[in-house]
């Protein structure tokens, strides 16, 4: 390759960042971070069950887009505080007396499932809001009896979502929360067809949509752009974003 095509080649791959950082807003020209000072009552109270201190920064500056149902994307690593950041709004978006699934959270393993749920009931204490983990590699009984309950708020890996979407055991048509935990994780474990699946039983309407990922290589971006309309981007991490 002679020098001409490597300046080329170059050109191109600063297109392409270019051509992706223009589909992202700056944070700090959508909405203002919070803090807690700025929190109602009953999230204060969540904070104490969960043994919060304070908020931490993906925290005070996710927490009011998802408040707002206003897409993002969130470049924050695992210990971050991401779980906190989407699950405390979405306590509060989530009607109790609907028995239905109304926030989706798409995780890459069990154990990320089983610790995303055990933190949601944790903040959710006696507010009446259910949530329940579904993932592969133990059996149908226990989850089938939680979705028929009404679980409000589901997390699961998308193989086994997709199978209780399949069965009718689960439905989508009261959703309004979509969120993707470690997207880049789920993506490499092979997932991406699974994904595509869920979404055909997606609403029709558009549903508030939140991806969380260490890294935003272009497979990830891809993916944005086809669950996220139009999202805001938010880079959180110690280490630079990959475009």
């Amino acid at each position: 390759m002679n020098q001409e095509e490597i300046d080329s080649l170059v050109e191109m791959a600063k297109a392409e960042i270019e051509a992706a950082e223009q589909e992202t807003t700056a944070v700090s020209s959508r909405f203002p971070s919070v803090s807690v000072d700025d929190l109602p009552d009953s999230w204060r109270e969540a904070m104490a069950r969960a043994g919060w201190a304070k908020l931490m920064p993906v925290q005070s500056k996710a927490m009011p887009y998802v408040m707002a149902n206003y897409d993002l994307m969130v470049q924050s690593r695992t210990g971050s505080g991401k779980t906190g950041a989407f699950i405390l709004p979405i306590l509060e978006r989530v009607n109790p007396l609907l028995d239905a699934c109304q926030a989706l959270v798409l995780v890459p393993t069990r154990e990320l499932a089983q610790q995303v749920t055990d933190e949601a009931k944790v903040l959710a204490g006696e507010t009446g809001v259910r949530v329940t983990a579904v993932y592969g590699g133990v059996g149908y009984g226990n989850q089938l009896q939680a979705l028929r309950q009404g679980a409000h708020i589901v997390v699961g890996t998308p193989g086994r979502l997709l199978d209780h979407l399949l069965r009718r055991s689960l439905t989508l048509d009261e959703l309004q929360i979509l969120v993707f935990d470690e997207a880049d994780r789920m993506l490499s474990m092979g997932f991406y067809p699974d994904m595509k699946q869920v979404q055909r039983y997606l609403p029709q309407r558009r549903v508030g949509s939140f991806m969380f990922s260490a890294t935003f290589p272009p497979r990830v971006l891809s993916l944005a752009r086809q669950f996220l309309h139009e999202p805001d981007f938010m880079g959180l991490s110690t280490d630079n974003v990959h475009v």
